[in-house]
This record gives structure tokens, sequence and C-alpha cells, in this order.
């Protein structure tokens, strides 16, 4: 998703009162609450979002190694999403992003230690954003944002898997 793409998300989202996490968080770190004019402020390609109303962001700090002093979050307690960043590489090229949750902690139904259902649901919404007005990617796999599907038709942008080996792919029909 280009910036266009995500300002969109997050506008979709601002009602929700979420806030972002960097995935690292410096101590004293004020969140920085989900609407467009979120995109701006993201430094970094991995972010946690937050739904606070719906229990506290967990966080333990780092005892060693070079990002000893900083606060990580933790996962299965905590209310959160996990956000990464579709950004460009060194070569122009558009990255996939995700977002993702482990949303299923246990697999026993009397236990209520798992995720809340609001957490569910807010994933549900994105998922239903997507599906509505974004393009399937050809293969499948990826979601692309109208602006990055259009760029993607006119030949102005390539869009590629994240990792070492990433295979380019384009949009569907």
């Amino acid at each position: 998703m280009l910036p266009d793409d995500e300002r969109a998300l997050f506008r979709m989202l601002a009602r929700r009162g979420l806030t972002l996490y960097p995935e690292l968080v410096p101590p004293g770190f004020t969140p920085i609450p989900v609407d467009e004019h979120a995109v701006e402020r993201l430094e970094t390609p991995s972010w946690y979002v937050a739904a606070e109303r719906l229990g506290p962001v967990i966080v333990h700090p780092i005892k060693r190694g070079p990002d000893k002093g900083l606060l990580a979050i933790e996962e299965i307690p905590s209310p959160v999403l996990h956000y990464e960043r579709s950004v460009p590489n060194e070569k122009g090229e558009l990255l996939g992003g995700r977002i993702w949750a482990e949303l299923d902690v246990t697999d026993d139904p009397t236990d209520r230690k798992g995720k809340p259902r609001a957490l569910r649901a807010i994933f549900d919404e994105i998922s239903a954003f997507f599906r509505k007005g974004w393009r399937r990617s050809e293969p499948k796999g990826h979601w692309v944002g109208p602006k990055a599907a259009a760029a993607w038709k006119r030949g102005e942008l390539v869009l590629r898997e994240a990792g070492h080996k990433g295979r380019a792919f384009g949009v569907w029909r």
C-alpha cells in the first residue's frame, strides 16, 4: 500500500480509538493515535496497533543486547495487532506489508485467557475493508491498495514480496 492507501486504512480505523506502538518501545514513549495524520509520524516499518480500551499493553524491558533498555510488547496477553508497513526497497520497488495477530491463543474453548472478541472484530473489519475496495494480487496472497494498483497498472510501480528473494507480483484483473 502506498501512503494514500495507508491513510485510508487509518481513517477507517480512527473511530475505534486505536493507538500505535513501535516494535521496540523507548521508555516514556507516548502512543500515536491511529488517524489519517499518523502516517507521517511512523518512522520504522514495524508497529503494533493496540486496542487499549480492551486491556493494558503489557511490556517488559530488554535486559541484554543492542536494544538494552528498550521495552518489548508481549503479544499474547496484550490486545494488539502486529502491523508491518509496505515500504520501498533500495530499487524503489514496493515491498508487501502485513497485518496479523495471534487471536486464538489456546485450543481450550473454556479458557478465557485468550484475546478479547472485540479484537477479532477489529481484525475482521480490516479484512472486510480490504475485500471491499482493494485488489487481489496475482498470484494470490496480497491485497493491493487502490492507489498502488493504479500506479502498478500505469507501470510506475513494481510490487514485490518482502524477504530476501521476494518475487514480483501484479494485480489480478
